[in-house]
């Protein structure tokens, strides 16, 4: 079968198509058909020589289950991550314990954007636990990360600030967050829109753990999922997917997004042979929505 496969820093055009074996499923394993699976912008700098082997989100179709698997069976939808670049491949072998079932009315290319990106918005929200009655800032509101814990401190009742650019003002509107423009002065902007900060979720960098602080937003309510540094620097929290509550959470992702209650926008999908395309894609960073690839897809 043909396989995403990646051995060289070298950027986008380092990604290639290689001929491999068809997996098989080894104990505690199973083997699954993918049929989407998202690209998400963590994987980027490990085109240029970065150390982090990034997660990988997938959905699909459970064909051979190993020894020591319980709960799964063959043609069992599920949907997960591994952290691997197999995941961009027709068939995956992946370990049970990374997935969950994926509930039936939850559509492929939403099943296989779930894990990386809105697991870190859970993983905010988790950080800054927002409140009934309480206003949240959140940074980057139109983004991946952002637009879902957007929705998501909606859901738990707050008032939500979303930072983010004219153009993407009737999107947030239409699911109850209220914009602001970004860049200079957005400060004064937030203020008139809101007497006080309870709780800042920044998902950009780039001096928002400042802003949040500048706000009056309590250090143990503020969390980066971009800015690692600055938080320890301003004793700030900086949660994010790997603390969102691993497979319950994934779980609980799936069926918010199943019955209607969660967004999760898809920009555009591609086939396995364009998946240079597709990362080229991802990293205009122009889009609104998830990049997904869709290995069954050879042309």
């Amino acid at each position: 079968m043909k396989a995403v496969r990646y051995d060289r820093f070298s950027g986008i055009d380092g990604i290639y198509l290689a001929d491999v074996p068809e997996p098989v499923a080894g104990p505690g394993e199973v083997v699954v058909r993918v049929e989407a699976g998202a690209l998400n912008p963590g994987a980027l700098p490990a085109l240029h020589g970065s150390s982090y082997t990034p997660g990988r989100d997938l959905a699909g179709e459970i064909v051979a289950v190993g020894a020591d698997v319980p709960g799964f069976a063959v043609g069992d939808p599920v949907l997960g991550r591994l952290q691997s670049w197999d995941a961009h491949a027709p068939f995956v072998a992946i370990p049970a314990d990374q997935l969950v079932r994926k509930p039936d009315a939850l559509p492929w290319d939403v099943a296989g954007s779930l894990y990386t990106t809105p697991m870190a918005a859970l993983g905010a929200i988790r950080a800054v636990e927002p409140r009934p009655g309480e206003t949240v800032v959140i940074s980057g509101a139109s983004g991946g990360v952002g637009f879902t814990a957007a929705q998501l401190a909606r859901r738990a009742g707050a008032r939500v600030i979303g930072l983010t650019s004219d153009a993407r003002f009737g999107l947030l509107r239409r699911h109850g967050i209220e914009p602001v423009r970004y860049g200079d002065s957005e400060q004064d902007r937030i203020f008139a829109a809101t007497g006080r900060a309870d709780a800042f979720i920044d998902t950009v960098g780039g001096g928002y753990l400042d802003l949040a602080l500048a706000l009056g937003v309590p250090k143990d309510r503020i969390d980066t999922v971009v800015d690692y540094r600055g938080a320890k620097e301003k004793g700030v929290k900086s949660l994010g997917t790997t603390d969102a509550g691993g497979l319950p959470a994934l779980a609980e992702l799936a069926a918010l997004a199943a019955a209607g209650e969660l967004h999760i926008p898809i920009a555009a999908t591609y086939p396995l042979t364009a998946v240079r395309d597709a990362y080229r894609a991802l990293a205009d960073r122009k889009t609104h929505g998830r990049i997904v690839l869709h290995p069954q897809e050879l042309a």
